[in-house]
């Protein structure tokens, strides 16, 4: 999986380390930070960053993207690997952050 502005702040590079199957942004000239529906509360401070999937086939978000597309064991070995850094990430002190000069600007 990858991370919105992965490089932008602490919390991707954390949870990966805490074993999450956390990347950089393969796309980032598809501006994916940016367009996400968090975006507004990062442009108020808030270090809000989406967790996507590979498989931005052909037909993505399209009237003909349908269920036989997802890759079900990858998505579970995904999410999976996501559960005990998240578990983490909640019981621990650490306080994602903006990169110096990384923080989206209004």
């Amino acid at each position: 999986m990858w991370l919105t502005g992965f490089e932008r702040s602490t919390l991707g590079p954390e949870l990966a380390r805490q074993g999450a199957a956390l990347v950089a942004d393969p796309h980032p000239e598809q501006n994916f930070f940016q367009r996400s529906d968090n975006y507004s509360l990062a442009l108020r401070g808030v270090v809000a960053q989406t967790v996507s999937s590979f498989g931005l086939h052909s037909d993505y978000h399209r009237p003909s993207d349908e269920i036989s597309k997802i890759d079900f064991p990858f998505m579970t070995r995904s999410i999976n690997s996501m559960v005990k850094p998240i578990q983490w990430l909640s019981n621990s002190r650490f306080r994602p952050s903006w990169l110096p000069g990384h923080a989206p600007a209004r």
